[in-house]
């Protein structure tokens, strides 16, 4: 059975906005978050490179935007499709500068299709990619692997989005009930195509709640209806969390989609094959060079503000650019 059209979703920030730094300041008048998160590393046009050559399969890319748009951009291609947030986010959350709140608001446009993959500005598509590693006959590929789920900030990672992650299971496992789910899945859960992760889920199987999944950092599948559908199971949390203005102890991400596929078992079992380099100076020149050598299908260059931030975009952008050096029909 072929799959119906997929889009994919990229949200993007220009940190260097005057008018934006002006809104933003607005409301962060202590300057508290940090803008590590919003820097540019002035290599977007790689990303939409990336899915022209590597997924030609796309139906149309959604670039989601608080209203600023990259000079470079063919505002006129066909399968571009440009939404500022108040387009679809509810006035009443507005402005927001949380991602979480951009996220978890999709379901709202109306053009966009009933399948789509979520993007990051960070994840570059640099091998071939058939469509069948997002969907497969309409259904999402996921990888149900439990986890445990350890209350830290790790390296580039801040302390509100772990609570985040345990709002998102909090709400995961008022609607399901972990016993019936893997009974009813038994074989989706305990998939060999987990490879040794697979042990988790056995060291996991009499837990009588979900605690954690197991979350590639990669652009991930999504389907449309179950956003909405939390949205109506879910109104008070996901309302509440929505009128965060930047970050917050109680965010809702969009983790939670792709959890409740699975325990919906309305998924295919699958393994990522991606790779995520939190980039510093230790390690940026080998991430240049995985990016050279196609070391995988979609590679996740993230910032920690660690190091010399222009030597690393240099040598980054460089092998992004002996990659993927032509133009794209997403460019003038």
């Amino acid at each position: 059975m072929k799959n119906a059209p997929i889009d994919i979703v990229i949200p993007w920030v220009d940190g260097s906005d005057s008018e934006w730094q002006s809104e933003k300041s607005k409301y962060d008048k202590e300057n508290t978050v940090s803008n590590v998160r919003y820097e540019s590393w002035d290599n977007l046009q790689y990303i939409f490179r990336g899915i022209e050559r590597y997924m030609p399969w796309v139906h149309k890319v959604f670039f989601i935007t608080w209203g600023h748009i990259p000079e470079w951009l063919n505002v006129s291609y066909g399968k571009l499709r440009i939404i500022r947030h108040e387009e679809y986010i509810p006035q009443k959350y507005l402005p927001t500068f949380n991602s979480n709140v951009i996220e978890m608001n999709y379901f709202r446009i109306g053009e966009l299709s009933e399948n789509f993959i979520l993007f990051n500005d960070d994840l570059f598509p640099v091998q071939p990619i058939p469509e069948t590693y997002y969907f497969q006959n309409g259904l999402p590929c996921e990888e149900a692997v439990e986890t445990h789920f350890i209350l830290k900030a790790d390296k580039g990672m801040d302390l509100q989005m772990n609570y985040a992650c345990v709002n998102n299971m909090v709400i995961l496992n008022r609607n399901f009930d972990k016993r019936k789910v893997v009974k009813q899945n038994h074989d989706k859960w305990f998939s060999p195509i987990y490879g040794s992760r697979l042990q988790q889920n056995v060291n996991l199987e009499f837990w009588n709640n979900f605690e954690s999944f197991v979350y590639p950092h990669e652009a991930m599948p999504m389907k449309k209806s179950v956003l909405k559908e939390i949205w109506k199971k879910e109104p008070e949390a996901l309302d509440r969390a929505s009128r965060n203005k930047f970050r917050a102890y109680s965010d809702v991400t969009q983790r939670l989609i792709t959890m409740w596929q699975i325990c919906s078992g309305m998924f295919v079992p699958h393994k990522y094959q991606g790779k995520m380099y939190l980039v510093d100076d230790t390690n940026y020149k080998e991430a240049a060079e995985a990016v050279r050598e196609q070391k995988y299908p979609i590679i996740s260059l993230n910032e920690t503000g660690d190091g010399n931030f222009e030597a690393i975009k240099l040598e980054i952008n460089k092998a992004l650019e002996t990659l993927l050096s032509e133009k794209s029909g997403f460019e003038r």
